[in-house]
């Protein structure tokens, strides 16, 4: 029996009303920035400091396919770190530029399954990059604002406070994932086809996948340290870059600018069009930062500039490109309803794109 087929035309809807909403907000910040905007013209920009900015950025994003790299050759050792980088820059396009797009993350996991790996491994490799990831943010946020905590107002106190909370709670999670301790304890909490049970049967498999390298989740670890450490680099140049005085110094930014970057997950296109600014707004506030929002939109130039190497890559293998788009699809729709493990036609022929050499 087959699967009923999304709406297309409710998806086109839903994505031109989320559209709208990111290019809304951008609007509005702009407005609200428009005297400043008029200043940082009117003065000659220091193109240097952009290029400076632009080489940390796109190291961050390098950084981060090799972090999937290594997560994936637990997998399978045919991986290469060509096939990484080529698909790291696929999957950027359709995580920033892109609206309404099938996940940039799916687009890996689908080449994955392309090549005869299990279904559930592939969407474990997403899944652990995607922890690992977001918990480098916070390690990096939270060693900051440790250091900053002597000289911190309450307000940036308890900021901090949340920071590690959310560091306690992500090693909590990676803990439970390893041990396996809720399946042991709840059993039937993975059983049948339901969402909940589709998540912790991925998990599960993550675990069993991952549990004898944990070596390898740890370089994954610091690895993602290290990517927001590049992309923080790379937003306090650009900061400099536009306000020549006034601007805090690097250690404020070690704190706010993961937590400014933490919220581009907001299913809003182009990265979160629009939230990032408002919300690195607010924060940079508390250190008094002339404009969060300002200096927001400034890597977001860094951002749609590694997004056009991206698309020029993506161009370059469009028809792989599109065979993969398909079977992503798939993948994302059979991981909501809890299918990964239904049997499939074999996929031996893997679409390899141009230049990622055989596997």
């Amino acid at each position: 029996m087959s699967k009923p087929k999304k709406n297309p035309v409710r998806s086109l809807v839903v994505n031109a009303l989320l559209v709208g909403v990111a290019f809304g907000l951008l609007g509005y910040t702009v407005w609200q920035n428009r005297a400043q905007i008029r200043g940082v013209f009117q003065r000659p920009l220091d193109f240097r400091l952009f290029a400076a900015a632009f080489a940390c950025y796109m190291g961050g994003i390098t950084v981060s396919f090799a972090r999937w790299y290594a997560l994936v050759r637990v997998i399978d050792r045919r991986f290469t770190l060509g096939q990484a980088f080529l698909l790291g820059f696929i999957g950027n396009v359709f995580n920033l530029v892109i609206p309404g797009a099938v996940g940039g993350d799916f687009i890996k996991a689908a080449y994955l399954v392309r090549m005869d790996v299990n279904r559930t491994q592939a969407v474990a490799s997403m899944v652990i990059d995607r922890i690992v990831g977001l918990l480098g943010l916070f390690i990096l946020a939270g060693l900051a604002g440790a250091f900053a905590w002597p000289m911190a107002p309450p307000q940036v106190r308890l900021l901090i406070a949340i920071v590690w909370g959310a560091v306690a709670a992500g090693f909590l999670v990676l803990t439970l994932i390893f041990t396996q301790a809720l399946t042991r304890a709840f059993p039937r909490l993975a059983q049948g086809h339901s969402p909940r049970a589709g998540v912790l049967s991925e998990l599960k498999v993550m675990s069993s996948t991952y549990r004898s390298r944990l070596d390898v989740v740890a370089a994954a670890l610091a690895s993602s340290v290290l990517v927001h450490l590049l992309m923080t680099t790379a937003f306090y140049i650009v900061s400099r870059a536009l306000f020549p005085t006034g601007v805090p110094g690097f250690g404020p930014h070690l704190l706010m600018v993961p937590l400014t970057l933490f919220t581009t997950a907001v299913p809003i296109p182009f990265g979160a069009l629009g939230v990032t600014e408002q919300v690195g707004k607010q924060l940079f506030k508390m250190v008094n930062h002339p404009g969060g929002d300002l200096a927001m939109l400034g890597f977001r130039v860094l951002m749609y500039a590694g997004g056009l190497v991206s698309a020029c890559v993506y161009v370059a293998n469009l028809n792989q490109v599109r065979s993969l788009t398909a079977t992503a699809e798939e993948l994302e729709e059979e991981l909501v309803e809890n299918e990964l493990d239904a049997p499939h036609p074999s996929s031996s022929a893997a679409a390899t794109p141009s230049g990622a050499g055989e596997p």
